[in-house]
């Protein structure tokens, strides 16, 4: 039986209209780690559906809804960002609200940390549910941390964001003058693999510039070094 009311528009959408939504999901939670084609996304992906969403958005929805919410996984995250995109980001209704909680609710399961949803997505669930999204530990007192010491000018690398050969690069540097500095070694821009430096936090202390990194990072990232993953307060995603 289905969730919502079926339209006679329903029938419109494609039988394997689940595993199209899964695979819609995983590419836009994570483009290059989905190694989903981009440029098949919007023709396979989305187009397909774009006029059932625009003649009949409360109906597509539905339809939807009654498609997604049984499978559950990534299938709900694509089918409430395909209603975002095909039926405009001020469109509402019980279904696609129904939806994008469920989705949310997914990623939190999952141990998601909630800087990986959009504006739009964090501001929804605060409007919607009062519980917190995800506790983690504290760090580590002063006196529990084991940091080894930095001279002024001195500089240690502690994380690599990702696995990708240009990767953005953490390093903590002891300025000459006091105080420590975070500093991000990344490519200069999309378009160009150029590296460059920027300095992204800065604190009086090594244990409070891990803190402030831990809490930017929320989970681990694809390499960090030892001395800073006691201040990361969560787990790694489980997927």
């Amino acid at each position: 039986m289905p969730l919502f009311p079926r339209t006679p528009r329903a029938a419109r959408l494609p039988t394997d209209v689940v595993p199209r939504m899964e695979k819609f999901g995983r590419f836009e939670f994570d483009p290059v780690g989905s190694d989903i084609d981009a440029s098949d996304v919007w023709a396979e992906l989305q187009a397909p559906f774009l006029e059932f969403a625009q003649s009949d958005p409360e109906g597509f929805a539905r339809a939807l809804a009654n498609a997604v919410l049984p499978a559950g996984g990534f299938a709900l995250f694509g089918a409430a960002r395909t209603v975002w995109n095909l039926a405009g980001s001020d469109f509402t209704s019980p279904a696609y609200a129904a939806v994008r909680m469920a989705a949310l609710e997914f990623f939190r399961v999952n141990g998601v940390p909630n800087n990986r949803l959009s504006a739009d997505d964090w501001r929804f669930w605060q409007q919607n549910r009062t519980e917190p999204w995800l506790v983690g530990r504290p760090p580590p007192a002063p006196g529990e941390a084991r940091i080894a010491p930095l001279a002024p000018g001195e500089e240690r690398r502690v994380a690599q964001v990702t696995g990708a050969p240009n990767a953005n690069v953490v390093y903590v540097r002891a300025a000459p003058d006091g105080g420590f500095v975070a500093v991000v070694d990344a490519p200069t821009s999309e378009s160009d693999p150029t590296r460059c430096r920027f300095d992204w936090s800065a604190a009086d202390t090594l244990h409070g510039l891990y803190t402030r990194i831990g809490e930017a990072f929320q989970t681990p990232v694809h390499w960090v070094a030892d001395e800073l993953l006691p201040f990361i307060p969560l787990p790694r995603p489980r997927f």
